[in-house]
């Protein structure tokens, strides 16, 4: 069947193993396909996801924003950034940035300039304290919350047995814009088939009324 609200995009990517210009283009042309449902979402990665292609990044707050501006204007249609459109440019596409953080930099770096901060791998604590951050400044950036859920439990991690209830509270308390489901035991080579389906009809299951 059709989907109506799904939205498509990563979350996230790193703009230092792909260029954020690169990164752009793809996701304009995905709005193109699907219009005002593509999000561009953006995380400088840690050693996991650059350490395996001998990448490291000094300064990685200065990092992603220019990734920011330079997809902005990639966007946009528009010079600036370090990119000067060509002829054959994409036209402009409204494609909201997402920022994936949990550092309190990176979240003041997200208020002020993405249009989302996608919010995981979280003790209760630090997600108080980021959605705290996020809302008490009166940003127009909006939430997703992550939920890690797994067989194998710890301070971030909770059960299959208690994602819905705990996305539940989530929902009640934050009112975020998005919710989802971290499949960490796919680090631990879980079928991602079965993953997705039990993750969707755990999410299906949810009250966002």
């Amino acid at each position: 069947g059709h989907t109506k609200r799904i939205r498509l995009g990563v979350g996230v990517t790193s703009p230092v193993i792909r260029h954020p210009g690169v990164l752009a283009t793809t996701l304009a042309t995905i709005d193109e396909l699907a219009p005002g449902r593509a999000v561009l979402g953006l995380g400088v990665g840690g050693e996991m996801a650059l350490g395996p292609f001998g990448l490291g990044v000094a300064h990685p707050l200065a990092e992603l924003r220019n990734s920011i501006t330079t997809a902005r204007h990639v966007l946009a249609g528009a010079p600036g950034g370090g990119y000067s459109p060509p002829g054959h440019a994409l036209p402009a596409r409204p494609v909201p940035i997402w920022v994936g953080a949990r550092g309190p930099r990176l979240v003041e770096l997200a208020t002020g300039h993405a249009d989302g901060l996608l919010v995981s791998g979280c003790t209760s604590a630090e997600r108080e304290r980021i959605v705290g951050a996020v809302r008490g400044v009166g940003s127009a950036c909006e939430l997703a919350l992550y939920q890690s859920a797994a067989a194998d439990t710890d301070e971030t991690t909770v059960g299959w047995d208690e994602i819905v209830a705990v996305l539940d509270g989530l929902v009640a308390r934050h009112r975020p814009e998005a919710i989802g489901i971290s499949l960490v035991e796919l680090l631990d080579g879980a079928d991602p088939v079965d993953l997705v389906i039990t993750a969707a009809a755990c999410l299906t299951a949810v009250n966002t009324a």
